[in-house]
């Protein structure tokens, strides 16, 4: 049998630009595993006209239609009266779902609010759906032989309720062809060198590969229906791109780099400036880092270098905070102080001000201290200040990454090297 779906996401912050749609996406990849293709996609501000107008546009031509969003206790959540308008029935209470709203709020030990009561209605040919992780019952309903599902916007409580309705709504059967995804993720390798390395692949139409460019960089996504020969692929498109390949699906650079400090029984303290502690975020965003990383300390100023990390202050005269030595320094401060084999500082010029001719805004030196071995690189990176910052991050993690595995790269990109 074959189903398809469209998903509508309903938020004035969706349309202003205030948050980014991630249900939507979620939806979208979990109906795709069930062989469910979402056909259409579409987002619409907190307004009855333009929610029942996409609603009855895309139950005519979809055989399922999940709604999120707007179902909240407050003036401006408008799903429910605008399915019962697109349905043409009256709003009524469902004493079930009244019951469920004042149970969650008891077994937290409070009263629940008289607001709330509008959360237990429902149109009256629709059918309420039981919410165990919050206060919006979620909806189903029939429109155009199309079943909509209405489901609550907070990702916490929209995952479970999709989890608990899907099979009943498919049958417990897959509906169609189930494709297959692997992605394999880089640091430091420029787009159009990694798509040059690939273009074979990518001009092959099943599995088909794609490249995404992303805030933790390069992305081979390969997608097709044998899993072992999307394996395949993946394994030649890691040996294209090695080194830079850092792992797979849902493993992060900073976990690949925690595995190998593992598996060489070292521990990591960090040294930040410029970075102001997001290396250390990226490290402790890692389930179990605590058994490699030591912790570590942000200087920003020149006093915290010297007391902390034991900086002397004549490195800071003669070459300055954003320099070799003063990286070198904070490094072995780190290491030192936390009793740690393995160190790693950023110091640099983030921006918007604070640039010279000499040290351009994008600066940035990055020192690497493992056991007796110790190096110091300088990057230009270009961007905003959130993209250097973001950029020497994980810069700093891909060059700990490659030192531990013996690997020597000259260049990687988003930035302008010197040879130190």
């Amino acid at each position: 049998m074959s189903v398809t779906a469209a998903i509508l996401t309903i938020g004035d912050e969706l349309m202003l630009g205030g948050r980014l749609d991630t249900n939507g996406p979620w939806l979208a990849c979990q109906l795709a595993a069930r062989g469910v293709p979402t056909a259409q996609r579409c987002s619409v501000q907190d307004c009855t006209d333009a929610i029942k107008s996409q609603m009855h546009c895309l139950s005519k031509s979809h055989d399922l239609l999940f709604v999120t969003g707007g179902l909240g206790p407050t003036a401006d959540d408008k799903t429910r009266a605008s399915v019962a308008e697109s349905l043409g029935v009256p709003l009524v209470e469902d004493e079930a779902a009244l019951a469920s709203i004042e149970s969650w709020f008891a077994s937290r030990g409070a009263v629940m609010p008289k607001e709330n009561i509008s959360q237990s209605l429902r149109p009256e040919t629709a059918s309420w759906i039981e919410n165990k992780h919050g206060t919006a019952p979620g909806l189903r309903a029939t429109m155009n032989q199309c079943t909509i599902v209405c489901l609550p916007g907070p990702p916490s409580e929209l995952k479970p309720m999709f989890a608990a309705i899907i099979d009943e709504l498919l049958h417990g059967q897959p509906c169609g062809q189930i494709l297959q995804t692997v992605e394999v993720h880089s640091w430091g390798l420029a787009e159009s060198i990694a798509g040059e390395r690939i273009v074979d692949l990518m001009n092959a139409l099943n599995p088909r590969v794609a490249i995404l460019m992303n805030s933790h960089g390069i992305t081979a996504r390969i997608t097709g229906e044998d899993l072992n020969v999307i394996n395949t692929i993946a394994q030649e498109i890691e040996s294209r791109w090695s080194p830079f390949v850092y792992g797979r699906n849902a493993t992060t650079l900073a976990k690949s780099v925690g595995e190998l400090l593992q598996n060489r029984e070292l521990e990591i303290a960090t040294a930040e400036s410029c970075t102001a502690g997001f290396l250390s975020h990226l490290i402790g965003e890692v389930e179990g880092a605590s058994s490699w990383f030591c912790g570590g300390w942000v200087t920003y100023s020149n006093a915290l270098k010297m007391s902390q990390l034991h900086v002397p202050a004549q490195l800071l005269e003669s070459h300055g905070a954003v320099s070799r030595q003063v990286a070198q320094s904070m490094a072995c401060g780190a290491a030192v102080a936390s009793d740690s084999a393995v160190g790693l500082s950023t110091t640099g010029i983030a921006g918007p001000s604070g640039g010279t001719a000499q040290k351009p805004v994008g600066t940035v030196f990055i020192g690497c201290k493992i056991e007796e071995s110790l190096h110091v690189r300088e990057f230009r990176f270009s961007g905003e200040r959130d993209a250097i910052r973001r950029r020497t991050a994980y810069t700093a993690l891909q060059m700990l990454r490659l030192e531990l595995l013996g690997e020597k790269v000259e260049t990687m990109c988003w930035q302008h090297e010197s040879s130190m």
